[in-house]
């Protein structure tokens, strides 16, 4: 892998995280099976660590905000919430990756063509 790549990925998986908690306030287990729906898979402590990371670096960037649940069963576990600010900053992500979809469209057409 190129120096760098994994930055990027790391910047490319925040929209998508973003976009699940905004639709439900949800914890960070379930937030890891919930971007399988989008061919993300997060297997092994690293890869889990590194969400935590980016969680981190969202709530400190205030695009989302989290509570200890005390209330259910079994350990208490951290809900994430998504801020005015993330909703803006979602909304920012997906004019960037429609901008991104045009350019892969265009080079899926004329591959074709080759």
């Amino acid at each position: 892998m190129k120096k760098g790549a994994g930055r990027y990925r790391k910047t490319f998986i925040e929209p998508f995280i973003l976009l699940i908690i905004a639709e439900t306030p949800i914890h960070g287990y379930e937030i890891a099976n919930r971007l399988s729906e989008f061919g993300i898979q997060l297997i092994g402590l690293g890869q889990m660590g590194n969400l935590y990371r980016i969680l981190t670096k969202l709530e400190n960037e205030k695009l989302i905000y989290s509570k200890w649940d005390t209330n259910r069963q079994g350990p208490s576990k951290k809900i994430y919430y998504i801020t005015p600010k993330g909703i803006e900053y979602l909304k920012k992500s997906k004019e960037e990756l429609l901008k991104v979809k045009k350019v892969i469209d265009k080079f899926i057409m004329k591959v074709s063509k080759i």
